[in-house]
């Protein structure tokens, strides 16, 4: 199983997104691009089971949500992980559902998102239109016709199943109101740089994240100039495929500190120079600049965690400047990243 760990704004004026992403080209017409997602609600189904009958729920669960379910329950609640008995396995859904967590996450979620309501609906609505335009950018790419809802102890927020289906952990959803340090305070997934990324605004980006990162996966090997760009290109393309989106919500970051990033592309170059660490290839050091974190070892606590990811972006946004005729999935396929900076003839602002 792929599986991806991430964790509705109205529509903004269009002259606000030519203002913030005005090196991107204006989006273009899909409305004749077609897609339809069947929605499963697997969280309510699960929610509903009589545990006087399991396995006669679980195989009406299997007929319903068909591969899902096996893979819900060989990674997510593990009770067909191969070496239990189906009674054991029987055992370890009902402690499952008996325990107090899954009590307070299901009835959060169902507060949040009732079967049937209009809030799902319109982040699916929002998914849809970043799904017509990944199909106008990248045409061959395969895209789910099936989306899976479900709720777990804050495990994944969306990963792809089967062939090529998308399920998304409504529980990485709840919006600024819901309190995740009450689950952990001690978990980093409930850090407030990530947790603030855990609403309904960011629920069509993140399931697009996972999509993009099956489709073209992070390099194996490198320094850490590939990897940075890597990140750049998914930046890019996540503000083409949502371009009524706000930016800091595509790249997950405070609106103050996307302004930072912006004031300081010059600077982040700069230090990554200075550092000699541009060609580095130690993964720790590479990981410990790309992903997320409370703010960018080395530069201001203003800082994003991955503000050379937004390197990575301008990078590439300059690079499509230079060669205009590049299609993306010609741009994605550019692998060096030497090659891709030699290109693009990178000067920062």
């Amino acid at each position: 199983m792929k599986v991806s760990r991430h964790i509705l704004l109205p529509l903004l004026p269009f002259a606000f997104v030519l203002v913030a992403c005005s090196d991107t080209p204006p989006p273009p017409d899909v409305s004749d691009i077609p897609v339809e997602l069947t929605v499963l609600r697997f969280d309510r189904a699960l929610a509903a089971v009589d545990t006087a009958d399991l396995a006669g729920e679980l195989a009406e669960l299997d007929d319903r949500f068909g591969s899902f379910t096996d893979a819900f329950f060989t990674h997510l609640v593990p009770l067909r992980r191969g070496d239990l008995s189906p009674a054991e396995g029987q055992n370890v859904l009902r402690a499952y559902l008996d325990f107090p967590l899954t009590g307070v996450v299901d009835s959060t979620v169902e507060a949040r998102f009732p079967g049937g309501g209009a809030r799902v609906q319109g982040m699916v609505d929002q998914f849809e239109q970043g799904l017509r335009y990944y199909r106008h950018y990248l045409p061959d790419a395969p895209v789910p016709d099936t989306l899976v809802t479900f709720d777990t102890h804050f495990e994944l927020a969306a990963f792809l199943y089967g062939d090529g289906e998308i399920a998304a952990g409504l529980e990485f959803f709840l919006g600024p109101d819901f309190d995740y340090t009450q689950v952990n305070p001690e978990e980093p997934i409930f850090s407030s740089y990530l947790a603030r990324s855990y609403t309904p605004e960011h629920f069509s980006a993140k399931l697009l994240r996972v999509l993009l990162e099956d489709y073209f996966p992070a390099p194996r090997t490198g320094r850490l100039l590939d990897y940075l760009l890597y990140e750049g290109k998914k930046l890019y393309l996540l503000e083409l495929l949502q371009p009524e989106t706000p930016p800091h919500v595509v790249y997950e970051v405070s609106e103050e500190q996307l302004a930072w990033l912006r004031d300081n592309e010059t600077q982040i170059y700069a230090y990554l120079q200075r550092e000699d660490i541009l060609y580095a290839t130690d993964v720790s050091l590479i990981n410990k600049y790309t992903r997320p974190a409370p703010y960018t070892p080395g530069m201001p606590a203003e800082s994003p965690g991955g503000a050379v990811n937004y390197l990575g972006r301008q990078i590439v946004a300059a690079y499509l400047e230079a060669h205009p005729e590049t299609t993306l999935p010609e741009l994605l396929a550019i692998s060096d990243g030497q090659e891709l900076l030699r290109g693009a003839r990178y000067k920062p602002r």
